[in-house]
């Protein structure tokens, strides 16, 4: 039998004990006792917190084809829309169960509790991401509408994890396991894919005026009895086709991958740099191997004079602090970027769309305040095949409202 539904399991009943637990002490305030966003109320020492997020998109794309017909396509959606809680017990147990109601599905984001029996040491289990600075850094602080394909290509979204971290006002390293996703769909016969993982970070320099981050990590997976691993990237938008992609044959499919990445960031002032580079060496279903890399990097600048806000101490991206939002008269912080990203997948041979993938997407974004983002983004990419007749040109400008407590 797959594991995977014991796990996610063990997380909910544990959320669940823990929002229990304080009903026996006291009746609910009246009123929140903090408001950080969003109302949070306390118990005794226990807290809970509502959380969520809209991201209401506008996509128009452009797709020239070597061979075909080249056409025009647009949408308006709801990229994300998510309700959850986040809350604490005590100084050492926290939690987080978030929920995504996106066009008529749902599914689990964030659902976990973590143990901390100390200030540089915590013990995590559920369903969330381990790997790479742009991934764990939440959608809400991205620089840019979407990840890229760096992100699709080492396949970092939410899986079960069990995950073990220690670390300082600077640096941090974390390892653990992986299993499928909580919402892999409903256990069968079986076993369902393993992985382990590790990664860590040091940031040499942090003062007001500059940040610079270092990072690396590295995983190795299993599929096991799951659907074999697909590589394959999307231009820059989650809306579309993709069209550099090894595909599921045996020629392109994994049944396990081990994958290297390395983080490098730096922030001065009210300008930041930032990139990543990952190669994945994958063992294919047919037999044989092949290895894919990627890698992106970017530059943006707040004429306002905002900064990235940088977490040391867990390395990754948070909350840009406004200088002057427009609810105290000013006019909101605005981010101009610009970004290139490639991916190779060359290497897997007899796949005419397992090519090269390029792409320059400029940005710009406008924070009224802390919790609304409108965002713009132009993104040209070439999709360039093992078959010349496979070439794909892609245009897309999207734009993006975004609210979040």
């Amino acid at each position: 039998m797959r594991q995977h539904s014991l796990l996610a399991g063990a997380a909910l009943a544990a959320v669940l004990s823990l929002g229990a637990a304080p009903a026996s002490a006291q009746t609910a305030p009246a009123a929140p006792s903090v408001w950080k966003g969003a109302p949070e109320y306390s118990w005794g020492d226990f807290t809970v917190k509502l959380r969520g997020r809209v991201f209401a998109d506008y996509v128009e794309q452009d797709v020239d084809r070597s061979v075909g017909a080249d056409f025009s396509t647009s949408e308006d959606r709801f990229r994300t829309a998510r309700i959850g809680v986040q809350g604490s017990w005590g100084e050492r147990w926290s939690f987080v169960a978030e929920g995504n109601f996106t066009n008529g599905e749902s599914n689990w984001e964030d659902l976990l509790i973590e143990y901390a029996p100390n200030a540089d040491t915590a013990f995590t289990v559920g369903n969330f991401k381990s790997l790479s600075l742009e991934n764990l850094t939440s959608a809400r602080y991205t620089t840019f509408m979407e990840r890229g394909p760096f992100n699709d290509l080492i396949d970092g979204g939410r899986v079960l994890t069990f995950a073990a971290r220690t670390g300082g006002d600077n640096w941090s390293v974390t390892g653990g396991i992986h299993g499928d996703s909580v919402n892999a769909g409903a256990p069968g016969d079986g076993d369902e894919q393993r992985g382990v993982f590790a990664r860590a970070h040091f940031a040499p320099v942090v003062s007001d005026d500059a940040k610079i981050h270092l990072g690396v990590w590295a995983r190795d997976r299993d599929r096991r009895d799951d659907t074999p691993f697909r590589y394959r990237v999307r231009n820059n938008t989650n809306f579309g086709a993709r069209y550099t992609d090894a595909g599921s044959s045996p020629l392109g499919a994994g049944d396990g991958d081990t994958t290297i990445g390395l983080e490098a960031a730096g922030v001065w002032r009210s300008f930041s740099v930032q990139g990543e580079w990952a190669t994945i060496d994958a063992d294919l279903t047919g037999g044989g191997s092949a290895r894919a890399d990627a890698y992106y990097v970017f530059a943006s600048f707040f004429p306002t004079g905002e900064q990235r806000k940088y977490k040391a101490a867990d390395g990754k991206f948070d909350r840009v602090s406004i200088r002057r939002p427009v609810t105290q008269g000013g006019m909101g912080a605005v981010e101009l970027a610009l970004r290139y990203d490639a991916a190779d997948l060359t290497d897997f041979a007899g796949v005419a769309t397992a090519g090269d993938y390029s792409a320059v997407t400029v940005g710009a974004t406008w924070y009224p305040w802390s919790h609304v983002r409108f965002m713009a983004n132009y993104t040209d990419a070439n999709n360039d095949a093992q078959v010349a007749a496979s070439d794909v040109d892609v245009q897309t400008l999207q734009f993006r409202a975004q609210f979040d407590f």
